[in-house]
């Protein structure tokens, strides 16, 4: 037990006296100010310039392949796309914007569909925190914006080919992923270019990915109006999923013990990818 312990005095008494002044010495010779007071993040809507969606994806590719000094390999996809939007953000704004205090190594976690487990793709998982500050009210219809045109879009496209001197893979296989799964697109990828998900080309194709991505993110930010609600870009019930499997959308019918099996799904996807021997029985009628 140490002597401020055992003399009765509270963490808060031992600052606020004579302790106080040897624990803002210590934090002095450590280089953090006693007095510094954290900048409270804005309420509402972060500002959001208007942004070059081309330098963005390029940016991103980039910034997928920077290196992570804790790791010993590269960013990847959630760090490049966020790196990329923010970069453009701050670059368009200037000094003394809330987003100066945003540290890009909490977009780590992203990297191949979250935290290494092929879940959500991490490129869309660098964009959709900055979606939410940008517009904390419109997030929902940005991100499906964002989650509706990968899953409908061959990727990756052939921009970026030149791109990189040494990662020369022009005219890479393109594949459309009908989902917003890291493993569903890496999988589908490699099926339509007889790849290994483990080779250069692989990962040469999600930094292109990543640019892409980024690139959309930064042509979604783009639409945002101050003040205004954001104008969606695609429809809310997509035609290429009106097939979608009742079990999943109608209300649930008599006896009341159907109810666990109905109705057991929330968002929009392409239900095929998942369900692609459904019988016809089972189609919305």
């Amino acid at each position: 037990m140490s002597n401020v312990r055992k003399q009765g005095l509270s963490r808060r008494a031992f600052l606020g006296g004579a302790g106080g002044a040897v624990a803002a010495g210590t934090l002095a010779a450590l280089g953090t100010p006693a007095s510094a007071a954290v900048p409270a993040a804005p309420a509402g809507a972060w500002p959001v310039p208007p942004l070059d969606p081309d330098a963005v994806r390029d940016a991103g590719y980039w910034g997928y392949w920077e290196n992570d000094p804790w790791k010993s390999t590269n960013y990847g996809c959630a760090y490049g796309v966020a790196a990329a939007l923010l970069a453009s953000i701050k670059r368009g704004l200037g000094p003394g914007s809330p987003w100066d205090a945003l540290p890009l190594e909490m977009f780590k976690w992203g990297k191949t569909g979250c935290v290494e487990s092929g879940t959500l793709c991490g490129a869309l998982a660098g964009a959709l925190p900055i979606f939410t500050l940008a517009s904390p009210a419109s997030v929902t219809e940005m991100g499906a914006d964002l989650l509706r045109w990968y899953q409908e879009t061959a990727l990756p496209s052939a921009e970026m080919d030149s791109l990189d001197p040494k990662r020369p893979y022009p005219g890479q296989a393109r594949s459309t992923a009908g989902s917003p799964l890291c493993h569903v697109s890496v999988s589908l990828w490699c099926k339509a270019s007889g790849k290994l998900a483990g080779s250069a080309d692989r990962k040469t194709r999600c930094g292109k990915l990543t640019g892409d991505v980024g690139k959309m993110a930064a042509t979604i930010l783009n639409r945002l109006v101050p003040g205004q609600k954001y104008p969606p870009i695609y429809s809310a019930q997509p035609a290429l999923y009106a097939e979608c499997v009742h079990c999943h959308l109608d209300a649930p019918p008599p006896p009341a013990a159907d109810a666990i099996r109905l109705n057991n799904s929330l968002g929009v996807s392409n239900c095929k990818t998942c369900h692609p021997d459904a019988p016809p029985v089972m189609k919305k009628k």
